[in-house]
């Protein structure tokens, strides 16, 4: 058994204890090896980050939103793993924007054996590939749905512009409708959708008008002016004028 340095920190196997697992040289080649691909995979990311953590002193990845943060303990996946068989990844899904009270959920997250040959290390190299890809459904752990769709929702409203929106799943099938409604050719049932959604950004999301206005005006200029305009003529609300450009209010 033996210490290996690796570029997330000390790969300790210097242990002794019953059950556990004397792996080979090629099972810990393979691991290193992995660990060598996570590294290159790590330094080319976007989506992830680095972070030594104060009791281990090992370097953990972190993908970090607005309210979570995904940590991967790397060195500890590997050594459960070598040591023990251990076919769980170590991670932790930290929920809540102040870290002091937040909440620590241990996720499972499991290495999949039906290659026994392959090393976790690539497993890991995997996850973090998902990370990268922002979380695909269908190739995604149901364990990390959470995670995943916070992450959607804060790409989504990158792409749209929509800047401190806190977008809900509910707020993104909306917005999905105002698009297919322009996509049938009829703009102002658009309109009216979307006032409706600048009307629960104002009432639910705590927001005021102007900032409203600013964050929708990108939806706004996605819809045919001489449609909006019309709405403002004859709008299902009235307080939905409150919340037209000014182009469409004669401001």
């Amino acid at each position: 058994m033996s210490l290996h340095h690796t570029p997330f920190g000390l790969l300790n196997l210097y242990r002794e204890g019953e059950g556990l697992i004397r792996p080979n040289d090629q099972q810990l080649n393979a691991e290193l090896r992995g660990l060598g691909l996570l590294d290159d995979v790590v330094r080319m990311a976007t989506s992830w980050g680095r972070e030594v953590c104060p009791k281990s002193g090992n370097t953990q990845l972190v993908a970090a939103l607005d309210g979570f943060e995904l940590r991967i303990d790397v060195v500890k996946t590997v050594e459960g793993f070598l040591l023990v068989r251990d076919p769980h990844l170590e991670v932790n899904i930290f929920r809540g924007r102040n870290r002091t009270v937040g909440t620590v959920e241990r996720v499972c997250v499991l290495y999949n054996q039906n290659h026994p040959e392959c090393a976790i290390a690539d497993a890991l190299v995997s996850l973090v590939l998902l990370g990268e890809a922002n979380w695909p459904e269908e190739a995604t752990p149901h364990t990390l749905r959470d995670f995943a769709e916070a992450a959607q929702i804060e790409q989504m409203a990158r792409r749209l512009k929509l800047g401190k929106i806190q977008l809900t799943l509910e707020d993104l099938e909306e917005i999905a409708d105002i698009r297919e409604a322009l996509e049938l050719g009829i703009p102002q049932a658009a309109v009216d959708m979307l006032c409706a959604f600048c009307r629960r950004c104002y009432a639910c999301k705590g927001m005021d008008i102007d900032a409203v206005k600013r964050y929708t005006a990108p939806l706004f200029d996605e819809i045919p002016r001489n449609a909006v305009v019309a709405y403002g003529l004859s709008p299902s609300h009235p307080s939905d004028l409150l919340f037209l450009p000014d182009f469409a209010t004669g401001q």
